[in-house]
């Protein structure tokens, strides 16, 4: 990334599994996976997504609420959703029960 460049990576590009046998977690999988994103202030966020299978996307703000969400997405670039004063928010990926997906994720900020 060039040093003037305005786009920032807050997570990835990473692939993750979803949908993975759990014994830990009720039902004994992993149907939703949770990525938290450390992100700047009074920022433009953008998420890329890239699956195997259809997916549900929702992009959550620092305050548990929706920024956005897309359902049975296979590939989809999510955004732009403001940031303003929260240096945290989170990506949330799930599969219907008996799914498995291989997912990959990238998420950037850029200047407002």
């Amino acid at each position: 990334m060039s040093f003037l460049s305005k786009k920032i990576q807050v997570y990835g590009p990473e692939t993750i599994s979803v949908g993975d046998f759990d014994p830990t977690v009720d039902g004994c999988y992993r149907n939703v996976v949770t990525i938290p994103l450390d992100v700047k202030p009074h920022r433009m966020l953008y998420v890329k997504i890239s699956s195997d299978i259809p997916v549900d996307v929702v992009v959550a703000n620092s305050d548990r609420s929706s920024a956005g969400h897309k359902e049975q997405v296979r590939e989809v670039t999510m955004g732009p959703y403001p940031t303003g004063k929260s240096d945290d928010m989170g990506i949330l990926i799930g599969v219907f029960k008996g799914d498995k997906a291989k997912v990959t994720v990238d998420a950037w900020v850029e200047k407002e």
